[in-house]
Parts: structure tokens; sequence; C-alpha cells
């Protein structure tokens, strides 16, 4: 039987439509997960500054291979030109590494010492004002411990006080005139320190006035009893109805005399990376998770060049 040529020529125009149906859902469908895969935050802390005037590329080229978005680069005034932190930062800039601004000391928890948070905070503001955009640090990270101090062991309410009074100090001088985040490292334990004369963790003080916290979760395996799910899971989940995004989990590679268990220096980069995928398999649900975090920059590349001998 002969189809006319004009049902032949329907049919044909079905099948282009149908055709043409099917690839706008596949990219609808493509565009759709893309949206909701969520961009996680990969940072790593440079402590020796002095690096940087002499390993840009090599330091940046190290990020790109391990996926690393964002940087805590310690300010160093008197070491290092502002160009050689401007020079750093558009070079990471180009690589979509955010930089942000490191400083801290036990002591910075204490209010008669308020002054140094004062003076990184003008610092920071003063060279973002003299750089172009994709110069500027991003924001300020603190790495201040307060429980190294030994007044923590004599009056531990009276640090904490003092701690969080300087946190709010911080966080408003930064906040004045500039779009600078705030974020500070944390010891994992935080959820079992409350804020004084009350029954409110210092964790959840610290959410919901930082734009984020980094977790010193420094443990070498992410599953299991006293594993890094395990011991942040409670401040992940309390922060997840306080702020999205809002929790950064740090582990590390430096070479520790704390334990077996608490770094990846002996597992090394591909068991770290692998537990990495893990943790974050494991809190993906969780809205306040950011991502993740490895302490240092210099012991990681050292353990990565370690493996190259191999």
């Amino acid at each position: 039987m002969l189809i006319p040529r004009w049902a032949r020529t329907g049919i044909h125009h079905i099948w282009v439509w149908l055709l043409a149906a099917i690839c706008v859902s596949i990219v609808m469908w493509a565009l759709l997960q893309l949206r909701s895969t969520p961009s996680y935050i990969k940072a790593t802390w440079i402590w020796d500054a002095s690096i940087i005037s002499s390993q840009t590329e090599e330091i940046v080229a190290f990020a790109e291979q391990y996926d690393i978005n964002l940087i805590y680069l310690h300010i160093e005034p008197t070491t290092l030109r502002p160009q050689d932190y401007r020079d750093f930062i558009q070079t990471a800039s180009r690589a979509s590494i955010r930089v942000e601004a490191l400083g801290g000391d036990p002591n910075w928890a204490l209010t008669a010492n308020r002054g140094s948070i004062s003076d990184l905070i003008s610092w920071v503001k003063a060279f973002n004002r003299s750089a172009k955009p994709d110069e500027q640090f991003q924001g300020i990270h603190v790495d201040i411990e307060p429980y190294l101090l030994s007044e923590w062991k004599k009056d531990q309410d009276d640090v904490v006080k003092q701690w969080m009074k300087n946190v709010v100090y911080l966080t408003a001088e930064t906040k004045k005139d500039s779009s600078l985040l705030v974020s500070a490292d944390l010891p994992f334990w935080i959820d079992t320190v409350t804020v004084p004369g009350e029954s409110e963790k210092v964790s959840n003080w610290m959410v919901e006035r930082l734009d984020s916290i980094t977790l010193m979760a420094y443990r070498n395996h992410a599953q299991g009893p006293n594993g890094i799910v395990d011991i942040v899971h409670s401040i992940v989940a309390d922060a997840n109805a306080r702020k999205s995004g809002s929790v950064v989990v740090g582990v590390n590679i430096l070479e520790s005399k704390e334990g077996a268990n608490v770094s990846f220096h002996q597992d090394g980069t591909a068991e770290m990376e692998s537990q990495l995928a893990i943790l974050q398999d494991e809190l993906a649900e969780n809205p306040a998770f950011a991502g993740s975090a490895v302490h240092d920059y210099e012991s990681w590349l050292h353990a990565s060049r370690r493996e190259e001998l191999r």
C-alpha cells in the first residue's frame, strides 16, 4: 500500500518534532542536574606566605590538580610586599581560586589583645582598596584556638566570654564598608562548650555570627566510630537549621605526634582523597555542609612529592 506524499511528509515532521522534544528534555535534565549539584569548597592553609613570591605558578598548578578552590593565606606584612599578595591572588583568581586572609593566635581570644585583630582587619581593607577586583582578598579567616592558653584551664568561662566579644568585634569591624567574608577554625569538640551562663552551644553561637566555620576534624577515616563524620555530625546537624553552607570540615596531612589516626601523613594523598569523597557523600544531604579543607598546603605538597618518588 502506497502512503500518500502528504502523509509521509506529516510523519517526517512528527519524527522531527519528537526528536527535538527528546533533545530538549535531555538538555533540561542535564541543566537541572547541574543546578542541583552543590559546588563544594575545597580549601587549604598556607602558613608560610613567603613562598608565594617565588612559587605562585607551582601553588596554583597544585591547586588545580587537587581541585582546591579556596586558600587561607597567612598575612605577613613585614615579610612580603603588597605586590606579592596582589600577584598571587590575581593568578589564583584566573584559576577560579578564592583567597582569604589568614591570621590568628591563641592570645587573640583575650580582649586585651584585640588590637591584633584590628590590625589584621585594617591591613586587609587597606590592601583591597589599593588592589584591582581580581587582586583582592575575598575574606578574613582566623585561627585563634584559645584552649591552648593557660588561662583556659584556670577560668574557661572567662576566656570564652572574651573570645566571644572578640568574635563580635571581628565580624562587626570586618563588615563595615566591605563585603569580606569572615570565617574561623574551630575544634570538632566545640559543641561540648556552652556559652557561659547559658545552655547554648558555642558552636551554634559561632555559626550564627560567622559566615562559616572550619572544623578541625583531624581523623584519617570518614566512617565508623570516632571517624570524621562521627565527630562532626552533631555540629553539622545543628547548623542545618541555622545557616546553609556554614560548615567546612578540615582534615590533616601534617605529620602529627598525637597518634596515627589524626593525620593522613602515613596514609597518603590517594587515601585522603578517597576518604574526603566518602565524607562528601555522607554529608551531602546536609544544607550546612560546605565542603572540606586540608591542613596544610606544604604538608600536602611534600606528601605528594614523596609518592612521586616511589
